[in-house]
């Protein structure tokens, strides 16, 4: 216990954010802007108990294809999309279960071929097996 209590407290130092008229790398990888944050709510909410998968689907595209979620766009969202997309193929619309199927898997597949830099993690390969095994 004392080992533990005289542990060093570790620290993670940020950079200052810099003003709204001046932009960086570094600085839009950890202060993300509003509006991109707002469509990740928006995403995260249209996802919960798949109120509104394909609204969320469109605001997901839309963060990848103009690049402005490559710094909060992680593994962890490509998964709960990829759990999603299967329990709308599975449980809520079974009958285009092809559609749904097939999203999931073009998703797997631009993680497993790294072409957004994102890779798969033990989550996404268990889905997907899941998905293989349905």
């Amino acid at each position: 216990m004392q080992g533990f209590l005289k542990r060093r407290t570790p620290y993670t130092m940020l950079p200052m954010p810099l003003p709204d008229d001046k932009s960086s790398a570094l600085n839009d990888f950890y202060f993300t802007d509003s509006p991109t944050r707002d469509q990740l709510a928006v995403m995260d909410a249209c996802l919960h108990n798949l109120y509104d998968v394909p609204r969320a689907r469109q605001v997901f595209e839309r963060l990848r294809e103009t690049g402005r979620g490559d710094s909060i766009l992680e593994s962890r969202i490509y998964n709960s999309f990829l759990e999603a997309y299967l329990e709308m193929a599975y449980t809520k619309e079974p009958e285009d279960r092809a559609l749904w199927v097939e999203e999931a898997w073009q998703l797997y597949n631009i993680m497993e071929h790294e072409s957004e830099k994102i890779q798969p993690t033990t989550a996404t390969y268990s889905l997907m097996l899941l998905a293989w095994l349905r």
